[in-house]
Formats: C-alpha cells, structure tokens, sequence
C-alpha cells in the first residue's frame, strides 16, 4: 500500500515535471530588442483565450495563426521597448475601470466592482475574473497595459493613416441611415423635472418643505425655473428626466406601465400631487412634450443630449472604421517587424503540428 503511495507520487512528480518542462518548451525567440523565448505555456493560454471568445476548440492550423499573432504581439511590445514608450499605471487603472463600468453601466472603481460581485455571486474579485475569463484581476491588467503600449506604439507610427481611414462620407452616413431608419423611431416622449426632499429624521420639516415646494408651483409653474436654480442652497433635490411611452420607459422610472400612461394623459406644466417614496418624499413637472417621430437626419437623437442622427451616425461609423484601421496598421506592422533576423522558429512543419495537436 505504501508502495503504491511512494509510486504513486513519484509518477505524479515524473509527470507534472514533464508537463510542466513541456509549457516552458520555447517553440520560437523574438529577438528584435532583446532574446525573447516565445514558450509552448504561453501560446495554450493565448489558445485559451481565443477558444473562450469563439467558443470552439481551435484547429492546428487556427494555432499556428495564433502563434503568429502571438509572435507579432511580442514583436511590437518589444518595438514599443525600443522606442521608450510606456502604459502608465493610471492608464492602466483607468482602462479596466471604463470595462467595469461598462458591465454596469455606469461609471464604478474596481473596490466598487468588488463589492458587487461579493454581493451577487459571493467571491472575491480575482475568483469572478479567473472564472470568466481564465486570467486573474493581475494578470488582466498585465494584458490591458501590453494593449496600451501596443496602441501607442501603433498610432506613433500610423496615426495619420488611421486618422484618414477613420472618416465615413456623407454618402456611408446617409446610406447607414436608410438601412437603419426603422430604428430611429421616437415614441411619444416628455420631459419631468423631479423635486424631491429625502428623508433625514425630520419629519415635520421635511414635509412642510416639500409641501411649501409643490404648493408654489401649482400656484404659478413658471416658478419652476427658480426652484431648480436654488436647489442646492435651499437642501432639497431636482432632476431631469425624460420618460418614453413604452414599457422600457415605465421601467426605468419604476412605474407600472399603467401607470406611466396615466401621467402621459396630462398635459404640458402639469404639476403632481406629493408621492412619499422609500427615501424621499416628491413630485413632478410636465415641461415638455414630444409626439411619436421617426427621426429625420437632422433630428436630436436624445432631447437630454444635443446629438443629432446624423452625428451619431457618424460617431458610429468612425468608431468602427478607426478600429478596422487600427487592426490593419497592427497587422502591417507586425509583419514588417517580423524578419529573418527578428524572429527565430524553433519549430516548424510536422514538429510544429505534433506540438499544436494538445
């Protein structure tokens, strides 16, 4: 029994070593600032990524196109060396927070992010990352700042290329309008300006406030100019809101949709009754009113923000054609980089294709 154990465990240490020998193999070496063993470890994590995102195993020739691309990753990192480029850490830090908040949908820190995954899922930070996406919280952040330094060293090279293939013509605008009118349409749409007072523990000055409030505006809505414009001095809260007549709409002001197309029944200045909430005590104003509209070019896309479809359109399409430039800039020059003397494969043909077969 005992020797079996002992056995065991040798066959364990033989076998783990050898595996472990294996993913240290170096299977290529970049060499264009400093010797770089390009390792077999390396390129299974990158394969793993990559099957992650595409949800499929790869094929050995999809591996050997990862294994360039791995090789050109580490050729312009290793350009971006050369020419004293640096990612910050607060580029960092502010690069992984825009992806947190984009998970979201607001702006949060990466302590903020934590919390709430303690709270939904109960693990930690790293036990989320590593599940989702394989790398832990360092090792993604390691990722995000090779990303910046690829980025910079990229657009110091190619930014007026990107730059000029980043433009869509009236011609792209306006066809991608067409293709797209249909989901310009604006439902009936209106303004509310929210006044609340929130609750501190005092009652009886708190509903005296928020009743002195409402009363003034019901005698004369104009007034509600001034009461958004002394907010902050006087202690009470108001906010903007526009609400669609639809059911996302009543769902983002957590109203039942019944209830939402009550309100849309009254016309413009009208002003509410007091609503006691859980944390405040409010009412609101109808200041404006929009009819349903299947927006033209040249309509505001958002009434809260002075965009118009064609702009957005724009944006879009800029956005797009900036990141298929910036890909093929990449691509450019990763292959110029990657010459006889940069790029050394240690393993080629049917060598290469037995390593790849994992």
């Amino acid at each position: 029994m005992k020797k079996g154990i002992v056995i065991g465990i040798l066959l364990f240490c033989f076998f783990g070593a050898a595996f472990a020998q294996s993913d240290l193999q170096a299977i290529a070496q970049i060499n264009l600032f400093k010797k770089e063993p390009v390792t077999l470890g390396q390129l299974k994590k990158f394969v793993s990524e990559a099957e992650k995102l595409v949800d499929k195993k790869l094929t050995v020739e999809e591996r050997k196109r990862a294994l360039d691309n791995l090789i050109g990753q580490r050729l312009l990192l290793q350009a971006a060396e050369k020419e004293g480029l640096r990612a910050l850490d607060s580029e960092v830090k502010d690069y992984f927070n825009n992806i947190l908040a984009s998970q979201v949908g607001y702006p949060i820190t990466e302590s903020e992010f934590a919390k709430l995954v303690k709270q939904k899922y109960n693990q930690s930070l790293d036990e989320f990352f590593k599940s989702n996406t394989g790398s832990s919280v360092a090792e993604a952040k390691k990722m995000l700042k090779e990303q910046i330094l690829i980025q910079k060293y990229v657009t110091s090279k190619k930014a007026e290329e990107i730059q000029r293939m980043s433009q869509p013509t009236d011609g792209d605008i306006r066809r991608q309008y067409e293709l797209n009118k249909q989901n310009f349409f604006r439902p009936d749409t209106m303004k509310l300006v929210i006044v609340g007072v929130m609750k501190k523990g005092n009652d009886s000055s708190e509903r005296d406030q928020i009743k002195k409030l409402n009363e003034k505006v019901k005698k004369n809505v104009k007034v509600i100019a001034d009461v958004q414009k002394n907010a902050e001095k006087e202690g009470y809260a108001v906010q903007i809101r526009y609400a669609v007549k639809n059911a996302a709409g009543a769902e983002a002001l957590g109203l039942q949709p019944e209830a939402l197309m009550q309100i849309f029944e009254n016309p413009v200045n009208f002003v509410s009754d007091i609503t006691e909430m859980q944390d405040n005590r409010q009412f609101f104003v109808i200041t404006e009113k929009y009819d349903s509209k299947l927006l033209t070019l040249s309509d505001v896309i958002d009434p809260n923000q002075p965009i118009t479809v064609y702009e957005y359109i724009k944006n879009v399409l800029s956005s797009q054609l900036q990141t298929a430039a910036l890909q093929r800039a990449i691509q450019g020059l990763m292959e110029s980089l990657r010459t006889a003397e940069n790029t050394v494969l240690i393993k080629t043909g049917s060598d290469l294709d037995k390593i790849l077969s994992w």
